[in-house]
C-alpha cells in the first residue's frame, strides 16, 4: 500500500485509486513495442506472437516516433480472412490495417475505474501511459492481474465468470475457427469435450513460423484444426477467490481458467475490479 492510499485510509473501493497508487513499482515497467507505419505486415506478424497475452499484448504503430495506432491479433486475422495469401503479408503496410480508434493514451493520474470504463468502450484491454524515459509504457489485462492478486474481497471467481465455453472440433476449418472467434468476441476456443484450446497466438504462430507467412500456400483457411498444437486450460473451483485466480493466471504463459461450463480470462478479472465490493 502506497503512502497516498494510507493517507486516504485505504477504505475506498479499489477502482477509485490511481493506477500509480495501485502499481507504484511496475506501472511503467513494460515499455511499448513499436513498429512504423511503413513496415510490412510480414515483419509485424512475425513479431506479434512473442507479445500476445503478455504485458505488451499489442504493438504500437508510430509515425515520426509518435503513436498513431495499434496492431494486435484482430488486425492480422481479419486481414487473413479477407486475403489469405502471401500478398497480404508482403505487400500490405501497417498503416493500412492499424486500428486508430482503440489507441488509448492515459494520463499518469488515471484511476483504475477510468481505465476500465475506456476498455469497456473499446472492448480491448490495451492502453499506453507516459513513462520517465520520455516514451510510453503499456498496460494490458495481464498487468491488472497484479492488482487482482493483491485485492481484498470475498467474491468467488465464479461470480465474475459469465462467459460460456465456445467450442470447436478438429474437423472445423481455420476459416470457421477464426470466424467463431470474431462472432463470439473471444481470442480462445475450447476443443469440444476437452480442456484444450486454440488461441489467436497459436494461429499466428502457425502462419509465421511454420507456413512462412503463407508463402506457396493458398488453402490455409480450408485447412483443418488438427494442424494446430493446442494449449490446455487450468480447471479450478468456482469458490476460488479473485485474488487466488489472479495469481494462478499471472504465472501462466497463456492465462485461461475453466469452471464447469464457464471460462475465466484476464479480461474478466480486470472488469471485476470495478466492483465496489473489492478493496485494496
Amino acid at each position: 500500500m502506497t503512502d497516498d492510499i494510507m493517507k486516504r485510509g485505504g477504505d475506498q473501493p479499489i477502482s477509485r485509486y490511481y493506477l500509480e497508487e495501485l502499481l507504484p513499482n511496475s506501472l511503467t515497467s513494460s515499455p511499448v513495442v513499436s513498429i512504423r507505419t511503413f513496415d510490412k505486415v510480414s515483419g509485424v506478424a512475425s513479431l506479434l506472437p512473442h507479445h500476445l497475452e503478455t504485458f505488451t499484448d499489442s504493438l504500437i504503430v508510430t509515425r515520426d516516433d509518435q503513436p498513431v495506432g495499434i496492431i494486435g491479433s484482430f488486425e492480422i486475422l481479419d486481414g487473413v480472412l479477407k486475403n489469405p495469401t502471401a500478398a497480404f503479408f508482403e505487400h500490405t503496410t501497417t498503416d493500412q490495417i492499424m486500428n486508430t480508434d482503440k489507441l488509448i493514451i492515459l494520463k499518469l493520474r488515471t484511476t483504475l475505474l477510468e481505465l476500465l470504463q475506456r476498455w469497456h468502450q473499446t472492448k480491448r484491454a490495451f492502453a499506453i501511459i507516459p513513462n520517465q524515459y520520455y516514451g510510453y509504457s503499456v498496460i494490458s489485462a495481464r498487468k491488472l492481474l497484479e492488482i487482482g492478486a493483491s485485492c481484498k474481497t470475498n467474491m468467488p471467481v465464479s461470480s465474475i465468470s459469465k462467459k460460456n465455453i465456445i467450442t470447436f472440433r478438429k474437423d472445423n476449418s481455420v476459416r470457421e475457427i477464426i470466424s467463431l472467434m470474431f462472432e463470439n468476441n473471444t481470442r480462445k476456443l475450447v476443443l469440444k469435450d476437452t480442456s484444450l484450446f486454440i488461441s489467436d497466438r497459436i494461429i499466428i504462430e502457425k502462419i509465421t513460423r511454420e507456413l512462412n507467412c503463407l508463402q506457396n500456400n493458398d488453402d490455409f483457411l480450408e485447412m483443418k484444426a488438427e494442424i494446430f498444437r493446442l494449449d490446455e486450460a487450468k480447471k479450478i473451483s468456482g469458490n476460488l477467490k479473485i485474488s487466488e485466480a489472479s495469481k494462478i493466471m499471472y504465472d501462466m504463459q497463456s492465462p485461461y481458467l475453466m469452471i464447469e461450463n464457464h471460462v475465466v480470462t484476464p479480461w474478466d478479472i480486470a472488469m471485476s475490479l470495478s466492483s465496489d465490493e473489492i478493496y485494496n
